[in-house]
């Protein structure tokens, strides 16, 4: 045990040093929540993809970044600012871009349009240009650098109906059993650190027609580690559900602060439930899971039920938020039909 405490502590050390390096080292992105109405016209959460001068080198401002859904280009674009931040520019009605990288103005920092020319939300009309169906669609984002190389980083749009229900989890403390080691350890390849029974538990709740999405504070740049941690996890015969997995848009470190050091992710949290909640005609969040008080604090904020809100412990005990009754999650999968009524979808 000892030892895998100073293999911790090196993995700290190690992403104090990335930080330093540069606030955005790492590439990823947000998976993303888009919403149809019954006439057809699609809203989204945020498009929030960030290329890092761990892959682009160069100054970033005004790379062009192509999109392809479902393996196939679509004729919308995004363009870098001096952070590797992507953005639909707003003066282009058509919303493409067809906007040449220029390597000066980028290192001068003369890239960056005004904050009213640029917005990371795309329209309903662009959004009708992807092709979409429903359930999961992959995206691609794909920078060609002016050095030559190519630049990759991949997310999932989950389109659903706006009369959809969501089940929102925390990650970190909630599906594995530490806040710190759940950070940790799948970093040093010990990714089975989990509460036993939330996958049997989290399947069965999606099999009654709910959507789980799976809320984080870790920083975008872990988007593909942390998708492959959740989607890893198995209970024999269950395996985890798919579901949209929100980062936070910041540098590594400055997540890991605002999550295990500052103790103040909730605002993030409320923040991004905001922006999905926003996307339906009616409050679709029907349940939270969650580890710490902020998580309580963010799921009451967006109106959960607090009945339905779980507080979930190491030892993995889950204690109810409105009835302050302790449960396990043998219990709650007893239950399931019970509490998650079967959705016509």
């Amino acid at each position: 045990m000892a030892r895998l405490s100073m293999s911790a502590i090196c993995v700290l050390i190690f992403i104090g040093d990335i930080a330093k390096a540069d606030n955005n080292f790492l590439t990823g992105a947000n998976d993303i929540i888009a919403v149809v109405d019954e006439d057809g016209d699609i809203k989204a959460s945020p498009f929030n993809v960030q290329f890092g001068k761990k892959d682009i080198w160069l100054p970033r401002s005004g790379h062009v970044v192509s999109l392809e859904v479902n393996e196939k280009d679509v004729p919308v674009g995004m363009v870098l600012d001096n952070e590797g931040q992507a953005y639909f520019p707003t003066l282009k009605s058509d919303g493409s871009s067809n906007r040449q990288y220029r390597f000066w103005s980028a290192l001068l920092g003369m890239g960056n349009p005004s904050p009213k020319h640029r917005t990371n939300s795309a329209t309903s009309s662009q959004l009708s240009r992807f092709g979409l169906q429903m359930g999961s669609n992959p995206i691609l984002y794909r920078v060609t650098t002016s050095s030559g190389s190519i630049v990759t980083t991949s997310a999932v749009i989950h389109l659903m109906n706006n009369t959809a229900k969501l089940v929102v989890s925390d990650i970190d403390g909630t599906v594995t059993r530490s806040n710190i080691r759940g950070m940790i350890l799948p970093a040093l390849g010990l990714s089975d650190w989990k509460h036993d029974g939330v996958v049997e538990l989290y399947r069965k709740i999606a099999n009654q027609g709910y959507q789980i999405v799976y809320l984080t504070n870790r920083a975008i740049g872990q988007s593909d580690m942390t998708r492959e941690y959740i989607y890893s996890l198995a209970e024999t015969p269950y395996e985890m559900p798919r579901g949209p997995v929100l980062l936070q848009v910041e540098s590594l470190l400055g997540a890991f602060q605002t999550e295990v050091i500052k103790g103040q992710p909730e605002v993030n949290k409320i923040a991004a439930l905001s922006r999905v909640k926003g996307l339906f005609p009616e409050n679709p969040l029907f349940s939270g899971f969650g580890n710490k008080a902020w998580d309580i604090l963010a799921y009451k904020a967006l109106n959960i039920n607090p009945d339905m809100i779980f507080n979930v412990g190491e030892d993995s005990i889950l204690i109810s938020e409105g009835t302050g009754i302790p449960t396990n999650y043998t219990n709650l999968i007893d239950r399931v039909s019970f509490m998650y009524p079967l959705l016509d979808v």
